[in-house]
């Protein structure tokens, strides 16, 4: 019973936003619903709220683009798996990947069925430890860009506040700040209609300062800023190879990747590198230089490879992707 109130509070509350009679709007419910598939209940959840608010906006509507935005710390397989041929929804998702994590699921090559190759968008996070500059870099770099080009009508938002600071199982370090970050970026897509649900979190004091600030952001407040910082070489790497993934379906990706990009792969299942994939991967200074013996006289010497003389050294994939080339 509580969880089909839940389940009809968010529905009620899309319609509301769609219809105009508000503009955007925060639903405080328990239990949450993104890792409930269609045809079982798993992981804390026995009814998929953000999906069927989906698929009502769309069947009863008139809605015809929906983004879906996840950034609870696990995957919502549920709504990936609900909509992954369906072209008309848009799911992207911030969750840790890997190591045993639940429910392990998401990787960057899951993209998508038939109609709906290219409209699940997964960025998987390889470590724990990832925070504000993290998750700000993939919304810059890959969601927002994919997001503007999609178009939607409709933005709703499964909200798992599970990757803040001090959460005892997401390990993460997102503060309300960065929270208030995402949601103002959400809140530029479909005219501000904005649907924002809540999902997991174990850390009460953590889910009610995140919650807050991104309460404020909907009443119109502007976030407070981010401090200007990069992220971290592996979340660095996490983005890309999601970009990769994601570049044979969005111009933006291509462009930004700067030209046609190989086929997804697994983030699991990763082939044994080369010694140039090394070198690209890596840069030069974190791989060992070989070492011959010169003819005359006999003795050891270091020597460079002619690619790696001269102070104009190649920058590693995911800097040039970051940065650029300076």
């Amino acid at each position: 019973e509580v969880s089909r109130k839940c389940l009809g509070s968010v529905v009620e509350l899309a319609t509301r936003v769609v219809t105009g009679e508000l503009s955007n709007a925060l639903a405080v419910v328990r239990p949450p619903g993104h890792h409930c598939e269609a045809r079982q209940a798993m992981g804390f959840c026995l009814l998929n709220n953000v999906a069927v608010a989906a698929a009502v906006a769309r069947a009863r509507l008139g809605v015809q683009r929906v983004l879906v935005v996840d950034w609870d710390v696990h995957h919502g397989n549920g709504i990936q798996h609900i909509f992954e041929e369906d072209g008309s929804v848009l799911y992207a998702s911030l969750h840790r990947y890997g190591h045993g994590f639940y429910p392990g699921t998401g990787g960057a090559h899951a993209v998508g069925e038939g109609a709906g190759r290219g409209f699940s968008l997964n960025i998987p996070w390889g470590s724990a430890g990832y925070g504000d500059a993290e998750y700000a870099a993939a919304f810059e770099r890959l969601l927002m860009p994919v997001a503007r080009e999609f178009a939607p009508d409709l933005v709703l938002v499964a909200a798992g506040f599970d990757a803040a600071a001090r959460d005892p199982l997401g390990g993460m370090e997102v503060s309300p700040a960065g929270y208030a970050y995402m949601t103002a970026q959400l809140r530029s897509l479909a005219a501000g209609r904005l649907v924002v649900a809540l999902e997991g979190g174990y850390n009460l004091r953590s889910i009610s300062s995140s919650a807050a600030a991104v309460m404020r952001v909907l009443l119109g407040d502007d976030p407070p800023p981010l401090p200007p910082a990069p992220p971290c070489r592996s979340a660095a790497r996490d983005i890309l190879e999601a970009s990769r993934a994601m570049a044979p379906f969005w111009r933006s990706v291509a462009a930004a990747l700067g030209g046609p990009q190989a086929q997804p792969r697994s983030a699991v299942a990763r082939p044994r590198l080369s010694r140039a994939a090394l070198r690209e991967l890596y840069g030069t200074r974190a791989y060992p230089r070989r070492r011959r013996r010169s003819r005359w006289p006999f003795k050891w010497r270091a020597t460079t490879p002619s690619a790696w003389r001269g102070a104009a050294r190649r920058r590693p994939a995911w800097h040039r992707f970051m940065y650029g080339d300076e």
